[in-house]
């Protein structure tokens, strides 16, 4: 058995930037992982047992806190 931290790195273009998210665990059936989303200097993480669902609710967090973060600079 292999040991030791293994990340996937999933880039979107988007017309603000570029979303990277590091997605940590959901090795095995059942198994917990957590997903880390950036935008420019936006930063956010979601975990959860479904690796897609867990992908989209980190995206959706990021979204929220970016608007919100637009809505203050305006």
């Amino acid at each position: 058995m292999k040991k030791g931290l293994t990340l996937n790195i999933l880039r979107i273009p988007v017309e603000a930037g570029v979303i990277t998210a590091f997605i940590e665990g959901f090795n095995e059936d059942q198994a917990k992982g957590t997903v880390y989303a950036e935008l420019n200097s936006e930063h956010v993480a979601a975990t959860g047992f479904n690796k897609k669902k867990t992908i989209v609710r980190a995206i959706a967090k990021l979204h929220q806190k970016s608007s919100i973060h637009q809505d203050h600079h305006q």
